[in-house]
C-alpha cells in the first residue's frame, strides 16, 4: 500500500520540528558556552587584580605611597610591561586594559588606552594600591641618622633591605578618595577556542539544514512517485475501458449479424462495427502517439504554411463530433501575418486536440470561437468555448501527461490524458507558449503565441 499525501506531510512536519529542536539545542549550547567563557574570564581577572596591584606597587613602593603623586612620575612603560607579563603568565593573550586612578574629579589617571576610560573607572575588577604595605628585612643596628629626615630614612631602608614583602591589609569599603586604584578591563570578544567552536557550530548548523533539505527532497520524490504510480494505474484502467467498450460492441453486433436475415438491421449493425472499429483505430493512434511522445518533437519539419488555412480545416476534421453535439465553431481571424514557419501536421493536430476537448467535455450546443491577432512579431491564437470550464483545483495540472480532471469516475471521462500535454509540447517545439485562461464555470480559453 502506497502511503497517502497526508502521511508524507506528517513526516515532513516531524522532520521540520526535529530540525528546529536540534537548532535550538545547538544555539542554546553555544550561547551557554559563550556566557560561561565571559564569567570565567571575569572571575579570573578579578582574582588576578590584587596580584597585579602588588606587582605594580613593587616597581617603586615610595612612588605609589608618597604625599603627592604626579602622573608624569609614574613609569608607564614599566607598569605596562609588568602587567602584560603577569597576564600572559596567567593565560591572557588578548588585549587587557588597565588604569591607575584616584576616586576624585581631578584625580590622576594613567592607562594604556583612552578608549575605555568609563569602563575602567566603573570596573569591579580592581584593587587598591594604597592599601598595600611593605615589610622589609634590614641589617641589625640600622637606625635613623640625626640629620636624616623620615622620608630619607624610609628610602634608605628600601634600598638596603635584603627582602621586601607587600600585602593588602584593608578592604575595598575602607578606602577614601585619595587612595590609588588599579583596575582591569577586557573587551567582550571570543577566544581562539570559542572561534573554533563557533565554526564547528556553524558547520553543524549548515549540515542540519542540508540534511533537512535532502529529507524534504526525498519525501517530495516519494510523493511524486506515489502520484505517478496512481496516474499509471488510472491510465491502464482507463485504457482497458476504452478498448473493452468498442470490442464488446463489435462482438455483440457480429453475433446479431450471424443470426439476422433482415437487410436493414444488418446495415445498422455493419455501421456499428464500422464506427467502433474506427474508434479502436483512433485509440491505437493515441497509443502510438504516446510511444513517440519524446522523439517526435526532434523531427519538426519547418516549412512555410498558412496559419488561417490550418485553423479553417478544423471543422472538417471534427465533422462527426460537431454534428453529434450540435456544436458550432466560429472564426475571427484578424491576423495580418498568417504565414508562419512550422510543422503543418503537428500544429493541425495541436489545434484539433484543443477544439476536440471543448466538444467532448461540454454540453450539446457548445460554441467554440477561434481568434487570431498580431502581437509584434508573434501571432496570438485564442480558442475559447462556452462549456463548463475547468475546475480551478486542476488548473495547474491540466498540462501534465496522463492527467484527467474527472477524478470522481475514471471510466466516465474520455481519452487518456495526454492531449493537452501533447499540445504544449508541440507549441514549445515551435518556440511558442500556451496558457489557460479559465472562466469557470462559464467555459475556458487557451491562448497560444507562436
Amino acid at each position: 500500500m502506497i502511503p497517502s499525501k497526508k502521511y508524507y506531510l506528517v513526516l515532513s512536519s516531524i522532520a521540520f520540528a526535529i530540525m528546529i529542536l536540534l537548532i535550538v539545542i545547538q544555539v542554546n549550547w553555544f550561547t551557554s558556552t559563550v556566557d560561561y567563557q565571559k564569567k570565567e574570564t571575569h572571575q579570573k581577572l578579578k582574582e588576578l587584580a590584587p596580584l597585579v596591584a602588588m606587582e605594580v606597587n613593587g616597581i617603586d613602593h615610595n612612588l605609589f605611597h608618597g604625599q603627592i603623586i604626579i602622573v608624569d612620575d609614574l613609569p608607564g612603560e614599566k607598569i605596562t610591561n609588568k602587567i602584560d607579563s603577569i597576564l600572559k603568565l596567567n593565560g591572557f593573550h588578548g588585549a587587557v586594559y588597565f588604569a591607575i586612578y584616584q576616586n576624585q574629579p581631578d584625580g590622576i589617571f594613567l592607562s594604556n588606552t583612552n578608549k575605555y576610560k568609563t569602563e575602567l573607572l566603573s570596573s569591579d575588577i580592581k584593587s587598591c594600591i594604597s592599601d598595600i604595605v611593605s615589610f622589609s628585612v634590614v641589617k641589625d643596628g640600622t637606625s635613623k641618622g640625626e640629620e636624616e629626615s623620615k622620608e630619607e630614612f624610609q628610602s634608605r631602608i628600601y634600598r638596603e633591605s635584603s627582602f621586601q614583602y607587600f600585602s593588602p591589609v584593608k578592604g575595598l569599603n575602607q578606602s577614601d578618595e585619595n587612595d590609588l586604584w588599579i583596575s582591569l578591563y577586557q573587551e567582550e570578544k571570543l577566544s581562539d577556542v570559542m572561534i573554533t567552536l563557533m565554526w564547528q557550530f556553524s558547520l553543524s548548523l549548515a549540515l542540519l539544514i542540508i540534511l533537512f533539505g535532502l529529507l524534504i527532497y526525498l519525501l517530495r520524490s516519494l510523493a511524486k512517485h506515489k502520484k505517478m504510480s496512481q496516474i499509471k494505474t488510472d491510465f491502464f484502467n482507463n485504457l482497458s475501458h476504452e478498448f473493452k467498450v468498442p470490442i464488446g460492441s463489435i462482438r455483440l453486433a457480429s453475433k446479431v449479424l450471424r443470426q439476422s436475415n433482415n437487410p436493414e438491421k444488418n446495415k445498422s449493425y455493419h455501421k456499428i462495427i464500422e464506427d467502433e472499429s474506427e474508434l479502436l483505430e483512433k485509440q491505437v493512434d493515441k497509443l502510438l502517439r504516446i510511444s513517440m511522445f519524446e522523439s517526435e518533437f526532434s523531427q519538426i519539419k519547418n516549412q512555410e504554411l498558412d496559419l488561417h488555412e490550418i485553423i479553417e480545416s478544423i471543422p472538417e476534421k471534427l465533422k462527426i463530433l460537431i454534428e453529434r453535439n450540435a456544436a458550432k465553431i466560429e472564426f475571427n481571424l484578424g491576423s495580418n501575418q498568417s504565414l508562419i514557419y512550422g510543422d503543418k501536421d503537428m500544429l493541425t493536430s495541436g489545434f484539433v486536440n484543443i477544439v476536440e476537448n471543448s466538444l467532448k467535455y461540454s454540453q450539446e450546443g457548445v460554441c467554440v470561437l477561434i481568434t487570431t491577432m498580431d502581437d509584434g512579431q508573434q501571432r496570438t491564437i485564442r480558442i475559447k468555448d462556452d462549456g463548463p470550464g475547468i475546475d480551478p483545483r486542476y488548473e495547474d495540472q491540466i498540462f501534465d501527461r496522463f492527467f484527467r480532471a474527472n477524478q470522481g469516475n475514471q471510466y466516465k471521462g474520455k481519452g487518456f490524458g495526454i492531449g493537452l500535454s501533447y499540445v504544449k509540447s508541440i507549441v514549445e517545439g515551435h518556440k511558442g507558449n500556451i496558457e489557460l485562461v479559465n472562466h469557470y464555470p462559464n467555459g475556458c480559453e487557451f491562448v497560444i503565441k507562436l
